[in-house]
């Protein structure tokens, strides 16, 4: 089995392990050219077992379709790679597939981790499916569904997702190696959510939206970044948040009081106790230890960033 495997990221170092686990290592490794502690991670495994490792520019390009085509590939697995690969690349053969951390034909896109969870989804999963000229619509070959907790943070959500991505990639390299049809389903055609990459602004929090929208969207974030909001000069990055059943006459983003795990902020329809905060990007505070450092009173105000 002569596989090539495009990725990018901590999820594709997963792929990348099974692959070398269960005795079939890819003929090549293609990366992006940039330096990213995944890539570089990924580089390392192909260096210590003598694969070769690809960061073409343009993945389409005439030389680099040339360098695929010597390889002579069997499969070509995208695996969270976020380039397009184009008719000349697909012709190299006929099993071309993609892995997608959601439940296809829902969540198309660059970042279904964060729009899963800012959206408040319950579930969410894992695809594989055929690679064709538009992104994450080919046939659905597997799919696993994944429950989302109540608790989940994205960093949570992604770990499970990880593994079950790995189980599921040797379950595919195995129907392909029986030589039995592979189960392909086409995707139905409709309006679907969609998993665009999120920009600055979506990690601004808006303290006139709900509790819920604002607890899903610090969790859609964590642990890549804080919420974002602002205290007094400071960008406060949120990370960690309860909500709390509160009434009070006071607008949106003011303290209303100090709790012994944080201060509550009032919301559009209740109130958050803020459990771990990043101030100024300077360190990571507790909520209690939040309002020792930044001396925060009841009636200061927290605000969106602009």
């Amino acid at each position: 089995m002569r596989l090539v495997f495009f990725g990018i990221t901590q999820f594709a170092t997963s792929g990348l392990r099974k692959l070398i686990e269960r005795g079939t290592p890819p003929v090549a490794l293609v990366v992006a050219p940039v330096m990213a502690q995944d890539i570089e991670n990924m580089k390392q495994i192909g260096s210590a077992h003598q694969i070769p490792v690809f960061a073409p520019a343009d993945v389409n390009a005439p030389d680099f379709v040339a360098a695929l085509a010597a390889l002579n590939p069997d499969i070509l697995i995208t695996y969270t790679f976020d380039k397009k690969l184009g008719p000349e690349v697909l012709a190299l053969t006929q099993h071309a597939y993609n892995m997608h951390p959601a439940l296809l034909p829902d969540y198309r896109g660059n970042n279904p981790y964060f729009w899963t969870l800012a959206n408040g989804e319950t579930e969410t999963g894992v695809t594989f499916h055929r690679l064709t000229q538009h992104f994450d619509q080919g046939d659905i070959l597997l799919q696993t569904r994944i429950p989302i907790h109540p608790n989940d943070t994205c960093g949570l959500v992604v770990a499970r997702q990880e593994g079950i991505a790995a189980t599921m990639l040797d379950q595919l390299l195995g129907l392909i190696e029986s030589d039995k049809p592979l189960p392909a389903t086409p995707q139905i055609e409709g309006t679907f959510k969609r998993a665009p990459k999120p920009t600055i602004e979506d990690h601004f929090i808006h303290w006139d939206w709900p509790t819920h929208v604002i607890i899903d969207r610090i969790r859609a974030i964590n642990p890549f970044s804080g919420a974002f909001a602002q205290y007094k000069q400071d960008i406060l990055a949120i990370y960690q948040a309860k909500p709390i059943t509160f009434e009070s006459p006071d607008p949106a983003g003011t303290v209303v009081m100090l709790t012994p795990e944080g201060p509550l902020i009032k919301t559009g329809d209740g109130a958050i106790v803020l459990l771990i905060v990043m101030v100024g990007k300077k360190y990571l505070l507790s909520g209690n230890d939040f309002i020792e450092n930044e001396n925060v009173h009841v009636g200061d105000k927290i605000t969106c960033l602009e």
